[in-house]
């Protein structure tokens, strides 16, 4: 199977990461936040479906593949933090979980965990997605842009869209989400689960219990910020990855 290009940016300090994107997004998002990190070696890549690996998706990707994915570009690297947001958070995860040997640490904003009890049995955006989807790809993509960004997304046309409207679907409509893909209480990497002030509250819940879950796991809140952290806070969510270096897990 061909795997999405890693991307490495070399520092001199001792510290790395690998950012892992989230839905209706690509690598180049953390750059804001990386450059909060001068000194660590940085590196992503965007998952398929996204970005440049769009073409690397089809209609039986799921979730099991973005894992497999990570894992593969990770052996590239020397026990890199492990940083994902939203899908990317979820995947950044189970990848810790099949090979707890890769990652010094994981820093989670927001994962979408379906099947712990604080996730809804019908989320918002999810149910925005479906509702969405006989109006095409393009109208998916930018109703919920528009949910999360609080404001209409203008200066994207359907064209530019649809893409990422298929990619999108897709995700939100993988079966394989519903089913536990680790357990929390076997994960003794150390977790730093985080959620914004401001996010919707199933987002702040689950992020928050789910670090009570983890052997070593704490969470810990971005004030005012909503889902996109990475983008609307960036020297914060550094200092997320720069407290996973320092900070001893504590439940």
């Amino acid at each position: 199977m061909i795997r999405p290009v890693l991307r490495t940016k070399k520092a001199t300090g001792p510290h790395s990461v690998l950012f892992v994107h989230g839905t209706m997004d690509h690598s180049a998002a953390f750059q804001q936040a990386a450059a909060h990190l001068p000194d660590w070696t940085v590196s992503g890549y965007d998952r398929r479906g996204w970005g440049a690996s769009r073409q690397l998706a089809d209609t039986r990707t799921a979730l099991a593949d973005h894992v497999a994915d990570l894992i593969a570009v990770a052996t590239r690297l020397r026990q890199p933090v492990l940083a994902g947001h939203s899908y990317g958070a979820l995947t950044a995860l189970a990848a810790a979980a099949q090979r707890p040997d890769l990652f010094r640490a994981v820093v989670a904003y927001e994962p979408p965990v379906p099947w712990l009890p604080w996730w809804p049995g019908t989320a918002p955006w999810e149910q925005l997605v479906h509702d969405t989807i006989p109006q095409g790809p393009a109208a998916t993509a930018r109703a919920l842009r528009q949910a999360v960004l609080g404001r209409p997304a203008h200066g994207t046309g359907d064209a530019q869209l649809h893409p990422d409207g298929l990619a999108l679907i897709r995700e939100m409509t993988d079966p394989t989400l519903d089913k536990p893909c680790f357990d929390p209480s076997t994960l003794h990497t150390p977790v730093l689960t985080a959620s914004g002030s401001r996010s919707l509250p199933h987002h702040q819940q689950t992020a928050l219990h789910l670090a009570h879950l983890l052997p070593a796991g704490r969470h810990e809140t971005v004030e005012g910020a909503g889902h996109i952290a990475h983008a609307t806070h960036p020297q914060r969510f550094a200092e997320l990855l720069a407290q996973t270096t320092t900070a001893t897990p504590a439940r």
